[in-house]
């Protein structure tokens, strides 16, 4: 994550960088632990390894005193959850004269920085997030992220830098929001405009597609073809399909 997330910056050259450390909640006998841990198991060496099994048999000793009724199976996976040990921290990266800088990049920092880039800084490790998980799957699996109220309150430009994102992350978005309009450079979309008559109690829905180029609207029904729609919301049973002479 941390490498497909530098690669990608934003227009102002900046990015965001993400490392997993230690959680400031361990103490240092926790912290030498995880330096015994993170060491190669082959050249651990019997201090070393006595060193761990004390710590954990101290750990679990400690979690049966606190919850006697809690089964053991139970007790082991919380005191083994290597997950609490450990928080993702992000750093952001600007361009310098004398080279690229790097800061922690808190809640407080997060605050100060523009609209856009506040934005890009919490959607690209979304994107990363789901680039990494999607590499494990069949290379012929759908891409596909949801979003609902994707991009709201980002301005035109910010959408656009966000979908340009998106695309380099080789992900298909699928989202939904007020106003939202996929029509930049950068993507191909399928839009699906909803009409609600509150009189009639109805929702008409018009298909335009963004070819990258043009926004096209689908006033005979081609388009729709195209992408294969079925043409209707039900298919039809294998009972009520037309059998063919």
């Amino acid at each position: 994550m941390n490498t497909d997330m530098r690669a990608r910056t934003m227009s102002s050259g900046t990015t965001v960088g993400v490392n997993w450390l230690l959680a400031d909640h361990l103490d240092d006998e926790q912290r030498a632990v995880c330096a015994l841990l993170d060491a190669d198991a082959a050249r651990l060496g019997p201090d070393g390894l006595a060193r761990v099994r004390t710590h954990f048999a101290a750990q679990i000793k400690t979690a049966r005193a606190r919850h006697r009724d809690q089964p053991y199976r139970e007790l082991l996976a919380e005191v083994l959850d290597y997950r609490h040990w450990r928080q993702f921290a992000f750093q952001l990266v600007r361009p310098g004269e004398s080279g690229k800088t790097e800061e922690r990049l808190t809640r407080a920092r997060h605050s100060r920085l523009s609209g856009g880039e506040q934005s890009v800084s919490l959607h690209l490790p979304l994107f990363a997030a789901a680039h990494a998980m999607l590499n494990s799957a069949d290379p012929h699996a759908p891409r596909l992220l949801a979003l609902d109220e994707a991009f709201a309150g980002v301005d035109d430009t910010g959408r656009g830098e966000l979908m340009s994102l998106a695309a380099q992350f080789d992900l298909d978005l699928f989202m939904t929001g007020y106003d939202l309009w996929a029509a930049h450079a950068s993507v191909s979309a399928a839009h699906y405009d909803l009409a609600h008559t509150a009189v009639d109690h109805t929702v008409s829905s018009l298909l335009l597609v963004w070819d990258g180029d043009r926004l096209l609207a689908d006033d005979t029904g081609d388009l729709t073809a195209a992408l294969g729609s079925p043409g209707t919301r039900r298919v039809p049973t294998p009972e009520e399909a037309p059998v063919a002479d």
